[in-house]
């Protein structure tokens, strides 16, 4: 706990002290499973831990994905488990196999996957869920065992580095269509895995993507690594991320820069003969799946990721393909050693930056080709950093795509609302929110109708109040009584707008304050609030107002936090506190934790 914060109360104190008095003894043990609970573990080891070659193979690819995920047993248990490596099997106790990553040789002639119950205090910042039910299991089975594999080998891969860090190589016999459709069936799971890993810590981690923005998805059918088996197999040497060079002195610039250049070269000349993009080949969530749409918020040093399209049409936007999936999830989270030394914690994120770019290029199919180069300079200001993008990182185009555009002067903005609007059925986009998409319509005469109303005034657009924000703030509306009403949740963002984020380094010289806007948030979209604020309704004319007046360097923030907000030696900070955690745990008991409190300030 940081420092800072107010002091325990007298009944905390209390407890406290006659907890010490009678020994400081530890939790009770728990209580012994249920026979439910018992039983779907078992079921589950049993599928993993089978022991014909295909079973064997798709085991190990389903462990290297889950490795880090906080397991939920759907229907039998509030629990959550952790899938590990262990040298026995059921029914004998489990004794873990630790490796620094889970591609890692066990050191065993052979691994059982096994759970383990999590004891720990779920905390949001590391919050990783994974639902395991029967439905799950059915589909796991349909995916890997339904297809024909054909005549691939089956023989277990090595644990060789140049092996097992590439999955591209290490798990080839498994068709990629199946590999491709368990990444989409919870593509949701697959960026929070990095987005909430111990990759994303830090300014200089996080800086490698933007402020805001969408993530599309290519459909299987469209994405030639997932129809074309000889082509994937083909370029799969040239698919190696850095974590294949270990710690040793392999630097992005080496091999794997290179490697990723003579794969964009391989992928263009094999799209140059296909007719230009549809907005078809943007996965559309298979017409029932809200993992089709992904919003991504940068709070300084950490990150959210949110289903739907949140926050208006963004700077940018990227289409992930299988290789980029794969490749994010491999890179990030299972070839990511936190206590790496430089050269693989710098190559991690180097090679990460050359993965947004190319889910950026991806986008850029969709764009008429007159187009493209206007719109990716403007993601890459500076004086001759588009240029300078442009050599490093070149753009290697595509087909003309087969859409109409009605307005040449804004593509972009075309392009994203076309495929939420007719790629996309409306299960899958979900209800947009009204705040940032201000053609939305408003609930009439509620609470929520009122205030986002006024909301309005404030989002999204540039003004001087916002640069007195701190990056994101949660907000309570208090109902009246006897309304009907509830109390409403919002997180203020502030949307930094950057010249580019090509470096690691110096990200201040290419801030623009003056494009920074605040966006409106439904719910608690960060893990580590700045600021709490809190009004009642009958406020919300005098708040806006004076929300509308804040400007920097004259103190008004400070009068408006001493009005509305809780600092954090104020006696109601805790109180305050539990409200947010209990009302983000009843709206979203899978996805909540505890909040992290270590970016909480006063003003």
């Amino acid at each position: 706990m940081p420092f800072g914060f107010p002091p325990l109360s007298h009944d905390e104190t209390r407890a406290l002290g006659d907890w010490m008095r009678r020994g400081s003894g530890g939790p009770l043990p728990p209580p012994a499973p249920l026979q439910s609970e018992r039983d779907a573990i078992a079921k589950w080891e049993s599928f993993l831990n089978a022991d014909d070659p295909k079973s064997r193979l798709v085991a190990r690819y389903l462990f290297e994905h889950l490795f880090s995920a906080h397991l939920r047993l759907g229907g039998v248990s509030d629990d959550w488990f952790r899938l590990v490596r262990s040298r026995t099997r059921a029914p004998d106790e489990t004794q873990e196999l630790a490796t620094v990553r889970p591609y890692d040789d066990p050191g065993v002639a052979r691994a059982y996957y096994r759970f383990r119950r999590i004891r720990e205090t779920i905390v949001e910042k590391t919050h990783v869920p994974y639902l395991l039910d029967d439905e799950k299991l059915a589909r796991l089975r349909q995916l890997f065992f339904g297809p024909d594999w054909g005549d691939a080998s089956l023989r277990f891969p090595s644990y060789e580095r140049s092996v097992a860090a590439n999955p591209f190589v290490a798990f080839q016999a498994i068709p990629a269509r199946a590999r491709y459709q368990f990444l989409l069936d919870d593509a949701y799971y697959f960026v929070k895995s990095f987005i909430h890993g111990p990759v994303c810590k830090g300014q200089v981690a996080l800086n490698v993507i933007d402020e805001h923005f969408l993530i599309f998805f290519l459909s299987p059918a469209a994405d030639v690594a997932v129809t074309d088996h000889a082509y994937l197999q083909s370029v799969a040497e040239r698919l190696a991320i850095p974590a294949e060079g270990g710690d040793g002195a392999e630097a992005i610039y080496g091999r794997f820069k290179f490697d990723e250049l003579a794969y964009l070269r391989a992928q263009a000349a094999k799209l140059a003969g296909a007719p230009g993009r549809v907005l078809g080949d943007v996965w559309n969530g298979d017409g029932t799946n809200p993992d089709a749409v992904l919003t991504v918020y940068r709070h300084f040093d950490s990150a959210v990721v949110l289903k739907g399209a949140i926050g208006g049409v963004p700077k940018t936007v990227w289409v992930v393909d299988f290789p980029i999936l794969e490749r994010m999830y491999y890179d990030l989270v299972a070839g990511f050693d936190v206590f790496g030394n430089v050269i693989h914690q710098t190559s991690t994120r180097r090679y990460m930056n050359l993965l947004r770019i190319e889910g950026e290029d991806q986008f850029l199919r969709f764009l008429p080709a007159a187009s493209r180069k206007s719109v990716r300079d403007s993601w890459y200001r500076g004086n001759g950093v588009a240029r300078l993008v442009d050599e490093v990182d070149p753009f290697y185009g595509g087909p003309e795509p087969q859409i109409r555009f009605s307005n040449p002067a804004d593509t972009k903005g075309q392009l994203v609302e076309r495929i939420l609007g007719e790629a996309m059925p409306p299960a899958v986009v979900g209800e947009r929110e009204p705040v940032q998409w201000k053609d939305e319509p408003l609930e009439a005469g509620s609470l929520r109708g009122r205030f986002e109303r006024e909301a309005r005034t404030v989002a999204a657009s540039a003004a001087p109040f916002v640069r007195v924000f701190p990056d994101a703030a949660l907000l309570r509306v208090r109902a009246e009584h006897g309304t009907g009403d509830e109390d409403l949740v919002y997180t203020v963002i502030r949307n930094r707008s950057h010249l580019n984020i090509d470096f690691m380094f110096l990200e201040q010289d290419y801030l623009a304050p003056a494009e920074d806007t605040l966006h409106v948030v439904r719910g608690i979209a960060v893990t580590r609030p700045n600021l709490f604020l809190t009004i009642s309704a009958d406020e919300l004319g005098r708040f806006f107002d004076e929300w509308r007046a804040l400007a920097p360097g004259n103190g008004s923030f400070a009068r408006f936090v001493d009005h509305y907000g809780v600092r954090r030696s104020d006696p109601r900070f805790w109180t305050t506190a539990d409200f947010f955690n209990t009302e983000f745990a009843r709206v979203d008991p899978f996805d909540a934790g505890i909040l992290d409190l270590m970016r909480y300030g006063n003003d």
